[in-house]
């Protein structure tokens, strides 16, 4: 993919505002060392970025902090474009609102047509004043690579743009829009590969970063990649990628989703189909074959392939049902992913790495395992080879063990197995890598009863708590900002994002008015754990990245 050519208009825009607004270190403003530069914004005033002009808007509650939303940063994936890699943005006339989001990618559970797939689309927030120019974090959403959207409210980037950071949230194709692989779409690649169109989209955003990014004051030079769960997956997955080098600087991957990102391009290995044979299904199930079989597959409707998709839906903790993930397509991901942070093949940035203490509790009542003899079962069943191991770690000796030690299972397999393993290889690079453990109970609806669960450190990392009960009929969910939030809950955040901040301006989350972080080694093993207080710990689950650590190595030998 190319680097888009940006429009030529005058990218700095001339200043309205007669007083500055200065961050510093004290107050919030990551301490870093370039050079100041005079820039500002000056509100209602257009600014020129590849494909024309967008204007932005004021944050109501933070009159510092202009945000600019719906840029798109690639064409819109329709038709012929459907399934290919992303193009360079159509350009437009007029200069275009920013006040609003663009649409969300295609999903199962959105109804309010607010879905489409012209969707590659993504949004900054940006302090007003941006002398010296700032670090920039791009978020890359999670939802398992089949849902999300980078404009939900918790995403919100006002918080970080106040600590001097401009951040970024991006859309990228999702589900069987951005997963599909299929020989006939492999065949018409020059790289003969397929399935991995998402991250492209992920590429194809930082490359719009690079190249536009200092129009809203940002660091071209400091761009710090984060995501949580599939985003975090994301993180990981781009980590490899030959055509991310040098489009980020540091990375930050919070509780990594890695399912089924070493599954084959074509073959069939150990007990994944390929890529391929899912789609080479789903054409089936479009009436798409022959010759024009592409040509009927981007024919059919977005809401006819999307439903083709929900109806190959399985369970994802028994290993069954269309899997939306990266494939290993010699080209985007050119080997097998955990062969290749064994080997050192990541890029040599960087690093944060963690988990929550209940990632698994959620996920767990997605499964009917009510007793005993029904988890060994489970285990037989979704973890052959490594039975006798898992049957030790978990004690299981009636049946509420077995359903909490069910989210401990799939805790250890799911988190802790690929956020250890990350940490552990990363070792070997030049670049150091810190650890993190999210202990926190959220005062929301979920943590009542799940305790720190999967998503629930979101809210935290961007500061978009919102105090009191959800709205009347809203269904609880890990990203609602809605709870009795506390002083406590509001300072632990204040200390995530000024981490987060600090790493993204400098590459390293310490700075003299916050807990020492240790970097983490094997030898030490430590981490930070973010609970009721920060405090340092040694050893994070052990015992179950060890297990996954031995069920992925019988995958791969033993099957």
């Amino acid at each position: 993919m190319s680097r888009h050519v940006k429009v030529s208009v005058n990218c700095w825009l001339r200043c309205h505002f007669v007083a500055i607004v200065i961050f510093s270190a004290g107050c919030g403003m990551p301490s870093d060392a370039t050079t100041p530069g005079p820039a500002a914004f000056s509100h209602g005033e257009p600014v020129a970025v590849t494909g024309g002009e967008i204007t932005g808007v004021l944050i109501d509650t933070s009159p510092e902090v202009l945000a600019f939303k719906g840029i798109p940063y690639a064409a819109p994936p329709t038709g012929d474009l459907r399934w290919r890699p992303p193009q360079p943005v159509v350009a437009w006339a007029g200069v275009r609102d920013g006040s609003a989001p663009g649409s969300v990618c295609m999903q199962s559970g959105v109804q309010d047509g607010s879905q489409s797939e012209d969707c590659l689309f993504l949004n900054v927030w940006a302090p007003q004043t941006h002398d010296p120019p700032r670090p920039v974090m791009v978020w890359i959403h999670g939802g398992g690579f089949f849902n999300g959207a980078g404009s939900l409210p918790t995403y919100d980037g006002t918080h970080f743009a106040e600590k001097g950071v401009v951040l970024v949230s991006i859309n990228y194709r999702l589900n069987v829009f951005g997963f599909l692989a299929h020989p006939a779409l492999s065949d018409e690649s020059p790289h003969g590969a397929s399935g991995n169109y998402g991250l492209m989209d992920v590429v194809a955003a930082l490359e719009w970063v690079q190249d536009n990014i200092d129009a809203f004051g940002g660091d071209p030079n400091r761009v710090t990649i984060f995501g949580e769960s599939a985003g975090a997956g994301a993180v990981m997955s781009v980590m490899l990628m030959p055509q991310s080098a040098g489009l980020f600087h540091r990375a930050i991957a919070e509780s990594n989703w890695v399912y089924g990102w070493d599954r084959q391009l074509s073959d069939s290995v150990g007990d994944w189909e390929s890529a391929e044979a899912q789609g080479v299904d789903i054409a089936s199930r479009l009436e798409a074959s022959g010759e024009d079989t592409l040509l009927m597959m981007r024919a059919a409707t977005a809401e006819q392939v999307q439903a083709v998709a929900n109806a190959g839906s399985g369970n994802m903790f028994m290993r069954s049902g269309y899997i939306w993930a990266p494939n290993i397509d010699g080209w985007v991901i050119p080997a097998d992913p955990l062969t290749m942070y064994q080997q050192g093949h990541q890029h040599d940035v960087p690093l944060i790495t963690g988990m929550n203490a209940a990632e698994g509790a959620s996920m767990a009542r997605r499964l009917d395992v009510q007793d005993v003899n029904a988890f060994e079962e489970h285990v037989r069943m979704v973890y052959p080879g490594v039975v006798d191991q898992a049957m030790t770690l978990y004690d299981v000796s009636s049946a509420p063990m077995a359903k909490s030690e069910t989210a401990h299972l799939i805790h250890d397999m799911y988190f802790a197995g690929p956020v250890r393993t990350q940490a552990v290889t990363h070792q070997q690079m030049s670049s150091p890598v810190w650890m993190y453990h999210f202990t926190r109970v959220p005062p929301t609806e979920l943590g009542r009863t799940l305790g720190a669960y999967h998503a629930g450190e979101v809210v935290y990392v961007f500061g978009t708590m919102v105090s009191g009960a959800a709205p009347e009929g809203q269904r609880p969910s890990a990203l609602a900002p809605f709870g009795n939030w506390s002083d406590t809950d509001r300072q632990l955040s204040d200390t995530m994002m000024n981490y987060w901040t600090q790493f993204a301006a400098t590459g390293n989350p310490n700075r003299d008015d916050l807990p020492t972080w240790p970097a983490f080694e094997s030898s030490t093993d430590q981490h930070v754990v973010f609970g009721d207080e920060v405090t340092i710990a040694e050893g994070l689950h052990n015992a179950g990245a060890d297990l996954f650590a031995a069920f992925e190595e019988h995958r791969r030998t033993g099957m």
